[in-house]
Formats: structure tokens, C-alpha cells, sequence
């Protein structure tokens, strides 16, 4: 069961940056760009004789931001990317194609305009307040996503939020949506993010669910929005700022919550030798390294292996623009024999300059440009 997931080639994109149309690629703004779900019907002849065999998509709800995760509301297509019509008829031509497509689903959060949250505000009449968090009773402060104060908090250890959530997911299961990408699943209880798993696998047992489970940048005083699994997670996280918090045991933590999680552990490897100047061909300790961490996990827990992806910097940028160096990386990478994701652009050698972790408002967009369709690929994962 779920044996298609276990050396799937995944070519991961934002929709808005991917394929608008443009014969001139628009600068990479804090706005919607022009990509769409068409776009994207439109290159998979592309993405396909690239070597990739699964897509994975940003989030399709209506968003108050380009990028999908400021979510307005859980019921409509966002008309920036489209419609459910031409949702489905993305998923039937991938399908039909050989492809699977990845889901990027977020229940953690929404954007502070969504109708649902509005509701809640004592202010409109304080419908479903507790699906929200609030700490105090005659107050319309609320907790927000790690501090961005424009993204309220959802409570999914109250039964009606996870029953909302849930069904979003399995509407999108019913479509036919192959695996499913749990955005922030830190920041969400295990026993929501295993009642999501087992509702999306009775609809379709090949159904695969993994996480994004990443702790980098979250302080000790954020520990109140995070659910871990034991009381010692908890303490090492609070201790982190004597003693390294530990990415590789967090990650092992979601054995039996989910299918598997994103290996932000096995980049950090690749990433030490690199920024060490040991590089990545021939290098044996890199490769005793991978061993070790892999051991740690069961087989059949599914590490997600990358490079990058649209919140860190570009492979390249790491590399100092060495081609060879992310070719190599690319090629070890595909050599465990386990799922990979693969940021768009990276077969046009994109980069950023400087660095999106300096603190400056919407760094991110460095790595999150639109795709130039007047250049050719760089690099094939095909071997």
C-alpha cells in the first residue's frame, strides 16, 4: 500500500509563478503574477520529459496573497488560478498522463478577513468563537501563526474545526488528489493530523500524507502554538537556546501520525559538507552521514527529500552558483531511492541574492520568481 510514493520524482511550484502566459516573465512582487491552473495543464508535457513524475501544487483556495496561504475561504477556487472545472480537468490530464498530484493543504491558519474568523470577532457577534483561540474572554486580541498578525490561529483540538478541515481535505480526495502536504503540521495536533490521515485513507487507501515539520526560527516563546508528541520534546525545545534543538528527532516523532514528513534533516547534511567546502561527489563521510540518519527512521516512513524550496534559499545560492556542485547533489539525492521534490526553476539554475533570512520584509520572493519560458532547461533528472 502507498508503495507509488516511494521513489516518486516530484516537481513542486507555486501556481502564480509558474505559467501565466507571459512571453516576459513579471517581477516577482508581492502580488498575483498571472499563473494559473491552465498554466500549469499547459506544461506538463514539460514537467513530464523533465524526469518528473508527480506535481506538486501551492495551495488552490480563494487567498488573500499569491502564494496561497493567507486563506479567505475553504469552499472556492481561488479565481486568480482558476475554477474547480479546471482543477479537475488538471488532476484527469495528469492522471491520464502517468502523473499524481500533491496537494498543499493549510488548517492551521487563516488570513484575518476570512468571513470564519470575522464571525468570531465579539465585535460581529462572536459566532464560533472557539474555533479560534482568544485568551481574553471580553477581548478580540486572538493568537496568530507564530506571531504574523494578520493570520489568526485555527483551534483543532475543538471537534468542529477538525470535522471543517477534514471535510475540505476529502473533497479534494474525492477529485482525485493523490497525497497531501500538511503545511505547518508543528503547529497542529497529532491527533488531528492522524484523524486527517485515516479520513483521507478510507476515501482512497493509496492516499499518501506527510508533514512540514521544521522548528528553524521558531523561538522558545512560540512553544504554546506547537504540539509535541511528548513533554520531552517540549523541554529540549525550551532549552534550545543552550543546547541544539534536534530537526532529526522531531522529524521522528511523526511515526504513526503521518505517512511521512519533509526531510528538512537529510538538506541540513547535504548543506553542512557544502558550507564546509567538502563537497558532494566521492565524499564518504556525506555518505556515512545519510546512512546513519536513515537509520533512524522505519522504512516505510516516508522521507521526503529537497534541496530547497520556496522558504529557503535556492541550492545554488548555497553552492555559490556552482552548477556542478547542485548537479551532483541532485544526483546523490536521487540515488536513496526515496520520494524527492523539486523546486521549479531549479532545471533553469535559479539563485538568490542575498540570502531570504536577513530579516527584511518579503525576502522570500527571491526564491519565489516566475518562470522564464524563453530559456531552456539546464538540467534533466532523467538518467
Amino acid at each position: 500500500m502507498k508503495n507509488w510514493f516511494d521513489n516518486i520524482r516530484i516537481y513542486h511550484l507555486l501556481i502564480d509563478r509558474f505559467n501565466g502566459g507571459w512571453q516576459v516573465p513579471p517581477k516577482s512582487e508581492n502580488v498575483f503574477c498571472g499563473g494559473n491552473l491552465q498554466g500549469v495543464i499547459d506544461k506538463l508535457d514539460y514537467i513530464k520529459d523533465l524526469g518528473f513524475n508527480a506535481v506538486m501544487l501551492s495551495p488552490i483556495f480563494k487567498s488573500a496573497n499569491y502564494h496561497g496561504y493567507h486563506t479567505l475561504n475553504f469552499e472556492d477556487v481561488d479565481p486568480h488560478l482558476g475554477t474547480w472545472e479546471d482543477y479537475q480537468r488538471l488532476l484527469d490530464k495528469a492522471h491520464d498522463m502517468g502523473m499524481k498530484i500533491i496537494c498543499d493543504f493549510v488548517p492551521n491558519h487563516c488570513w484575518y478577513e476570512a468571513p470564519i474568523f470575522e464571525a468570531s470577532l465579539l465585535k460581529n457577534g462572536g459566532k464560533h468563537r472557539d474555533w479560534f483561540f482568544y485568551p481574553k474572554e471580553n477581548s478580540d486580541e486572538f493568537v496568530s501563526f507564530l506571531g504574523f498578525g494578520d493570520l489568526p490561529k485555527f483551534n483543532l483540538t475543538n471537534p468542529e474545526v477538525v470535522s471543517f478541515m477534514i471535510d475540505k481535505a476529502e473533497k479534494l480526495a474525492r477529485m482525485g488528489v493523490d497525497a497531501f502536504r500538511i503545511d505547518h503540521a508543528l503547529g497542529q495536533p497529532h491527533s488531528f493530523l492522524q484523524r486527517l490521515r485515516q479520513s483521507l485513507q478510507a476515501i482512497s487507501s493509496d492516499i499518501v500524507v506527510f508533514g512540514e515539520v521544521w522548528a528553524q526560527g521558531i523561538g522558545p516563546q512560540l512553544a504554546s502554538q506547537l504540539y509535541f508528541k511528548t513533554e520531552s520534546r517540549l523541554q529540549e525545545f525550551l532549552a534550545q537556546e543552550t543546547k541544539p534543538f534536534s530537526q532529526e528527532s522531531l522529524q521522528g516523532d511523526y511515526v504513526g501520525t503521518l505517512d511521512g514528513v519533509l526531510d528538512f534533516a537529510y538538506r541540513d547534511i547535504l548543506l553542512e559538507e557544502v558550507h564546509a567546502g567538502r563537497g558532494i561527489k566521492g565524499n564518504q563521510t556525506l555518505q556515512s552521514k545519510i546512512a546513519d540518519h536513515f537509520a533512524n527512521y522505519p522504512q516505510d516512513f516516508k522521507l521526503v527529500l529537497f534541496l530547497d524550496n520556496h522558504d529557503t534559499d535556492r541550492f545554488m545560492f548555497d553552492c555559490h552558483d556552482d552548477a556542478n556542485l547542485l548537479k551532483e547533489a541532485i544526483d546523490l539525492t536521487m540515488e536513496q531511492s526515496r520520494p524527492f521534490s523539486f523546486l521549479y526553476g531549479t532545471e533553469q539554475l535559479m539563485t538568490n541574492r542575498p540570502t531570504i533570512f536577513n530579516a527584511e520584509p518579503y525576502a522570500d520572493l527571491r526564491v519565489r520568481n516566475c518562470m522564464d519560458w524563453s530559456m531552456s532547461p539546464q538540467l534533466l533528472i532523467r538518467k
